[in-house]
């Protein structure tokens, strides 16, 4: 009885979850540890910590990924290690029982997401041992891992609390769910889901239309473009040179390896910068953003080392996550060379960066025009009335004027807004 009545309360529980979903949506939040708060023996167990991630990943696999299914699976405290043509046996020190579930529960996904696509006759092969797990699931929030961010401070199950930056940005009403535990390049994130009221997505308020590009990386349909780029450094190239006459399997090669990818990082870190500052101000002024789905990697096959200076990807998807309402305009459809008043199209060359209308005579900025068109599309799909409205074209120029690697213009005339 005891244990029947365990069972109904926990149906409760999650039927009650489950309604109160439907009116959450969920976003991620990044959080970085911040390193130099962190003592050498709490680096060395973090180091540790992965490692074992890595041990019991591979038990698994060789043992079977779908025979792991009692709770004694979980409490496994040694695992047989292959060391050249041997095998050692290591004890599991740091990975706590909940953090082995998540291991076991995401292996078994990905093998039932490859059966899945097997059945659709996509090709699949089978999961392969690892050399690194980079990435633990914390699935558990107040268990596995919890926030206190009176003390700007996270405590991780097992291993104690750390200094985080990052907190701000998680609402108040924010309800904390599972989380990833992430290493990359000698650096600890965590990626906190949470779950946030939703919004009246059909609200008034103002809308932008972004086009995105290779000459001008971002042209907002107010007429300000931006352009910015993250050369590869001198230093990088340097390393490369190096590891390119590094010999194979040697411990100087995995070093050189090493340093390619933290200066990897602190490039794109400045990237992400960019990145992050100027959504940050669109989605703050604007109620509505639209943007077009454009084939990026079609661009990268073309204009190669131009696409990875400026991560022009990294744009749409942040807008994706961060917008109140993002509304994407569809891949094909035509917003280069029309006209934003009458829908007239004009063909044009990859150099003509404006044109003249043969309909009503006006002649309009390539970019701007385009973004125009994106905005008009877009708002079409929601059928209802916005305020395009351009006040903020100033503010947006001199906020965007003080981000480092940009430089910032504005098309005095762009918009044609009245004749909507």
């Amino acid at each position: 009885m005891p244990n029947l009545e365990k069972n109904v309360k926990i149906r409760e529980k999650r039927k009650q979850t489950l309604l109160r979903r439907r009116a959450q949506e969920a976003k991620t939040f990044e959080l970085k540890l911040d390193k130099s708060k962190i003592s050498k023996t709490k680096l060395a167990i973090l180091n540790r910590l992965f490692l074992e991630a890595k041990w019991f990943t591979n038990y698994i696999i060789a043992n079977g990924i779908l025979n792991f299914k009692s709770h004694a699976d979980y409490k496994v405290k040694t695992v047989h290690v292959k060391v050249c043509n041997t095998f050692e046996e290591r004890e599991i020190q740091v990975l706590s029982s909940q953090m082995k579930q998540a291991l076991i529960k995401r292996l078994q996904d990905n093998v039932r997401g490859l059966a899945e696509l097997k059945k659709k006759g996509v090709k699949v092969g089978k999961i392969k041992f690892v050399k690194a797990v980079h990435s633990i699931p914390l699935m558990q929030y107040g268990v596995t891992y919890w926030v206190k961010k009176e003390n700007k401070m996270v405590h991780i199950q097992g291993i104690g609390n750390f200094k985080v930056s990052g907190l701000d940005q998680i609402p108040e009403n924010a309800e904390l769910s599972l989380a990833n535990f992430v290493e990359r390049n000698g650096d600890y994130y965590l990626y906190v889901t949470c779950f946030l009221p939703k919004e009246d997505k059909l609200k008034n308020g103002k809308a932008i239309g972004i086009d995105l590009g290779v000459k001008n990386q971002i042209t907002f349909s107010n007429g300000v473009k931006i352009q910015y780029s993250v050369p590869m450094s001198k230093r990088l190239r340097r390393l490369y040179h190096f590891f390119s006459r590094a010999k194979p399997g040697s411990k100087n090669k995995e070093k050189l390896l090493l340093k390619i990818k933290r200066e990897f990082e602190k490039q794109n870190n400045k990237k992400r910068d960019i990145i992050n500052k100027v959504v940050h101000f669109v989605t703050k002024n604007y109620s509505k953003v639209v943007f077009q789905d454009d084939d990026i990697r079609s661009w990268q096959k073309l204009f190669g080392e131009k696409i990875y200076e400026t991560s022009i990807g990294g744009i749409r998807n942040a807008l994706r996550r961060k917008a109140s309402t993002p509304v994407e305009v569809g891949r094909f459809v035509k917003t280069t060379g029309v006209c934003p008043v009458c829908r007239t199209c004009v063909k044009l060359d990859m150099s003509q960066r404006e044109f003249t209308c043969p309909s009503c005579n006006l002649t309009f900025d390539r970019d701007v025009a385009s973004a125009l068109v994106i905005m008009k599309e877009g708002l079409s799909l929601w059928n209802v009335g916005e305020t395009p409205g351009d006040e903020n074209a100033s503010a947006m120029v001199e906020y965007l004027k003080s981000i480092p690697h940009v430089s910032v213009s504005m098309n005095r005339e762009a918009t044609p807004l009245r004749a909507w």
